[in-house]
């Protein structure tokens, strides 16, 4: 299955949960911030941004956790840096790890079996990254200010699109 495939897939999937479920609380579950130095010179900062999506369910109950680790890595160029010694050519400047848990209810019709992993994986991977976001986001912003560095405001979460419409051609409903 192709990586355009991947997403169509996850959508398809997780059509079932969204349509009877909705997001009742979002929390803050851990965060670990090491601030190795102050930057000598804002301009030459760059930053990486990982997400690693998980969710936790027990069955027969009608709710689940989706949590979202986000790595954040904050790099400054440096001056003298040369490219016969890449490695020397950037200092961290932020290291920073946090988790964010979003709690989701939903409904079943009686008689209706239980969501399947796979659909709950394809929920998290959706529709819950698109929750938990803004919050990773914003949390982001706040404890780059808050640690005295330039404000860091992240980009918008981008899941790709399938390239082609032919992608497109087992998800039901869809209009050709």
């Amino acid at each position: 299955m192709s990586p355009d495939n991947d997403v169509v897939a996850a959508r398809q999937q997780a059509a079932r949960l969204g349509a009877t479920t909705e997001i009742r609380d979002v929390r803050l579950l851990s965060s670990t911030v090491d601030l190795a130095q102050l930057p000598e010179a804002i301009e030459r900062l760059t930053y990486n941004f990982d997400t690693d999506v998980n969710v936790d369910y027990d069955d027969g109950t009608p709710s689940f956790v989706v949590r979202c680790t986000y790595k954040l890595v904050v790099m400054e160029a440096l001056a003298e840096a040369t490219t016969q010694n890449p490695e020397a050519s950037q200092s961290k400047v932020l290291d920073m790890t946090f988790t964010h848990g979003a709690l989701f209810t939903f409904t079943r019709d009686e008689g209706e079996p239980p969501p399947t992993q796979d659909e709950l994986g394809a929920y998290a991977f959706s529709t819950g990254q698109f929750a938990l976001y803004p919050f990773a986001r914003e949390y982001v912003h706040d404890v780059t200010v808050r640690l005295g560095l330039p404000p860091l405001t992240i980009g918008l979460l981008q899941i790709p699109l399938p390239e082609s419409a032919e992608a497109y051609e087992e998800v039901p409903g869809t209009v050709e």
